[in-house]
Formats: C-alpha cells, structure tokens, sequence
C-alpha cells in the first residue's frame, strides 16, 4: 500500500507544511513580513553598524533583502504562490496532455506525422524562451498598469501550460496506440465495443496510475521551468516598482507576490555584492524539488515497477503450462491406435 511509504509522506508533508504556513503565519505574526529597520546601530555607542541589505548574521537565519525585510519570512510568504502555481500548472498540463492524447490516438496517419514534425522542429528551441517570447509582452503591460497581479499570474498559467500541452499529449498518444495493440482490445472490438466503452474500461484504468507519477514530473519540471524564467525576469504576478534608500533616489523591480523566482530575478545582478539574495531563494527551489523528485521516486516503484513485476510471473505460468520435451512436468496418457496406453 502506497500510504505506508514512510518516504513518500516526509516530502509530502514537508510540502504541506510550507504551504499551509505560508498562509497562516503572514495572518498570525504579520510583523515578520514587514519593512525592516533602515540601519542597525550599537545599543552602547550609538554608532550605525549596518545598513539593508543585512547579512545573514545580522539578520538570521538568512539575511535581509533591500527593503530591511526579513528573506526568510519573505519566501515563506510567497511559498504558496510558487508552489500552488507549480501544482495548477501541472495539474493542466496532465488534464490537456490527457485529452489531447486522446484526440492524437485516433487522428489518421498522415495527421500524426504532421504533429510529430512539429514537435521535432519545436524540441530544439527551449521552453523557457519560448514562454518568454510569449508573456514578454504581457509583461510590458503589466508594467503599463493595463494588467493586475493577480490577472497576470492567472494569464501566466495559463500559457506556461498550453506550450507543454502538444508534446505531452503526442507522448501519452503513442502510449495509447502502443496499449491498443493488445489483444484483449481487439477482441473487445470485434465483440462490439466501441471507442467510449474503450476509453472508459480500458485506457482510464490503465493510464490513471501513469498520470499520478507524470504529475510529479511535471511538477519538478515546473519549478525548473520557474528557475530559468526567473533568470530572464518574467515573474509570477508580476514585478512592481519600489522606492528604497535614505540619500538617493533608486528605484528597484519587487515582487507583489513575493515568489521565490521573483526573489531571485531581482537580486540576481547582486549575487557578488550579496549572494545570500539569490542563495536563498534557489536554496528553497532545490528542497522543493528534492522532495517532488522523492515523491516520483516513490510512485514509479508502486505504480510502475509494480507492473513489471506481473510479468515475470505470467511468463513464469506461460512457461510451466507449455510442453518441455526434457522435462517430465506432467504425466499424459494417450491411446494408440492398436489399442495399448501410452505414457508421455
């Protein structure tokens, strides 16, 4: 049973409980998330000791960011942006991957090769450029005031989902040609059965096990599309504008949201003045990841190495039941036609 896995349910409730405290405790202890002091000064002589961004060991347990805040506390806040997006993106990446590879199974010949060469022409060119090309300038909009945050990580998810969609679905498609080779299919349909009757008592039951573990696939797959996308600043919900220094003006991109890419994306020319502001970030993006890789690890051996355990086995059987000249695995009398009994 897969909820005795004792590693499945540590990254899983790792997960959970980031998520659930990244909603509970900006509601419970809001100070945490606050502007932070604009310097430090020693309580004995009165002297300024600091100023933002402070180090990890002036502020811990990983410093602050430009504004005085808190980096820890501020990525725990936008946990639920990045990881809730990541489980939605994913989740419509499997129901379209799904629906399209059903379409892609039954589509002629000459129609599926078409979809293969365009997927060939299109696995050339990086996912992370490809949705930059296309939310680019939706990001320019945003930043015009023509979009609203949260309409614009609404949009974001949308199409970081889409661009994956024809290529997983081809996959899932090839996958289901290949399972309605079996025979016991074809029996089915010369009985009657028809593509529904197929769909629903066939290749539902088969391929719900194949989506649980493609879902955490995707998932990672997810996050690492966020890192790169964080790296060429489109972010999720977008990045705003803030004021922040005591003697100059310099405005700086922060995020409404408070994503972990976004954490990143604006701190990233930083990363030699203060590399805790980019470390941070992508420290909790390798842990999310790591437990997302634990939870597939897990579901391949349940769901799918499961399955080719069966194998064996049937072979095994195959093997007993068929006649072995050599061996004497069963005893079978016969009669000749002279009338005697004869034992093979």
């Amino acid at each position: 049973m897969i909820i005795r896995h004792l590693r499945l349910w540590i990254p899983v409730s790792f997960l959970l409980i980031l998520i659930v405290g990244s909603f509970i405790l900006p509601s419970t202890h809001p100070h945490l998330f606050e502007q932070g002091p604009s310097y430090l000064k020693d309580e004995e002589t009165g002297k300024l000791i600091a100023a933002p961004p402070y180090t990890p060991s002036e502020m811990e347990p990983m410093g602050s960011d430009k504004l005085g805040r808190n980096v820890f506390y501020v990525l725990i806040a936008g946990a639920k942006f990045t990881l809730l997006s990541a489980v939605a993106i994913a989740l419509l990446r499997m129901s379209g991957g799904f629906l399209f590879g059903l379409i892609y199974t039954y589509l002629p010949g000459w129609v599926r090769q078409v979809f293969k060469g365009l997927s060939d022409t299109f696995n050339f060119i990086p996912l992370a450029i490809i949705a930059f090309v296309l939310l680019t300038p939706l990001q320019k909009a945003f930043e015009a005031g023509s979009l609203y945050s949260m309409k614009f990580l609404f949009i974001q998810i949308i199409v970081i989902s889409i661009i994956v969609i024809p290529s997983l679905g081809m996959y899932i498609g090839e996958e289901m040609r290949q399972f309605l080779k079996h025979d016991f299919i074809t029996v089915s349909k010369q009985i009657g059965a028809d593509r529904f009757f197929i769909i629903k008592r066939h290749l539902r039951p088969q391929f719900s096990r194949h989506a649980i573990v493609m879902f955490s696939e995707q998932l990672s797959q997810t996050l690492y599309l966020l890192i790169q996308l964080g790296i060429l600043h489109i972010c999720l919900g977008g990045l705003k504008i803030a004021e922040f220094g005591i003697m100059e003006h310099r405005p700086e991109y922060f995020s409404f949201i408070d994503d972990w890419a976004a954490t990143m994306s604006i701190n990233i020319y930083q990363i030699h003045l203060y590399p805790w502001l980019l470390l941070s970030p992508l420290v909790f993006f390798a842990i999310s990841i790591f437990c997302v890789n634990e939870i597939t690890t897990v579901l391949k051996e349940v769901f799918l190495e499961g399955e080719s355990l069966k194998k064996p086995r049937k072979n095994m059987v195959m093997q007993k039941t068929s006649p072995v000249p050599n061996e004497k695995l069963f005893t079978l009398t016969g009669r000749r036609k002279d009338g005697h009994h004869e034992t093979f």
